[in-house]
This record gives C-alpha cells, structure tokens and sequence, in this order.
C-alpha cells in the first residue's frame, strides 16, 4: 500500500529529500511484504526497476530501507519510515521523492514489479545455515558411554552361595 511520508521528513539531513520537498514535492513509500534484501540480492531486479520508473514516471530513483542508513537518512528516520508503513524486519519499503504525480506512478510501478518477489534462500546463505548447523552439532557434548558397574560387596556374596 502507497503511503505519502513528507512528515516524517519535515526536519531530515537528507538534501536530496530536502530539496525534493522545498520544491513542493512529495515523498512516498511503499511496503513489499518479505522482501527485506531482494533490492540489494538482485541488481538485474533493481535495475530494471530503476529503469521502468525513470522511462514510465520520469522519476530519477528511489531508495528502499535496505539501503538505510544513508543518504542523511539515520536509524531512527528508519524506524519511522518502517513504523509508517507497517514494515517488518522480513519487509522493504522503497521510497520515492519527487512531484506527487511522479511520486505516485513511481511508487505503482514499483508495487506491481516487486509484488510476489520475496527473498529466497541464496546458495550462500544455505552454507552459512550448514556451516552454524555443523559449528552448532559440534558443541554438543557426545553421550559418555556407560560403564559396567563393578559388582558390590553384597553381590559378591549371593554369587559365591
């Protein structure tokens, strides 16, 4: 869902974000639902994204939480940012600024082309899932085998009767 987030960004460090606003622009973002990572993973994805909204909405980019932060953009305006949209750890917003027509077309396109593309396990991440598995099995102390009990004095004696 497409939330217009220039509140949040009344007082930012951002002059990118900035300028976009004292030029009466807007700045909007939209959630993508377990996506958190497919922006960064995925540069064929990104940039075919980054072309679309510049071919389509004459937007010139966007930034998504993944990246943050930066671009005058700290941890806290993150969490805003995060909070606004009703983002999770799993999830990505992706923010547009620019003039609200622009800002709006951008933020549709993105919708549409990131809809369904969630982060999947990377041959990567599958190693470092074994390798803590493997480092986690290591840890674990093996069973002591049992030892024979050595027969007690009592015992002794009923086996000599």
């Amino acid at each position: 869902m497409i939330q217009e987030l220039t509140k949040l960004f009344s007082k930012t460090a951002s002059h990118i974000i900035a300028g976009v606003i004292k030029g009466g622009g807007i700045v909007g973002g939209v959630k993508v639902s377990g996506a958190n990572g497919v922006l960064l993973e995925n540069d064929p994805l990104s940039n075919r994204v980054q072309k679309e909204i510049m071919d389509k909405a004459g937007v010139k980019g966007f930034i998504s939480t993944d990246e943050l932060p930066q671009y005058g953009i700290n941890a806290d305006d993150k969490k805003k940012i995060m909070s606004a949209c009703g983002a999770t750890n799993k999830d990505v917003v992706v923010l547009v600024a620019d003039q609200k027509d622009k800002t709006l077309a951008a933020l549709k396109i993105i919708e549409t082309m990131l809809a369904g593309k969630t982060k999947k396990a990377t041959p990567k991440s599958k190693k470092k899932a074994v390798k803590k598995a493997k480092k986690a099995a290591t840890k674990r102390k093996p069973a002591k085998p049992k030892k024979a009990k050595k027969p007690t004095a009592k015992k002794k004696a009923k086996k000599k009767k």
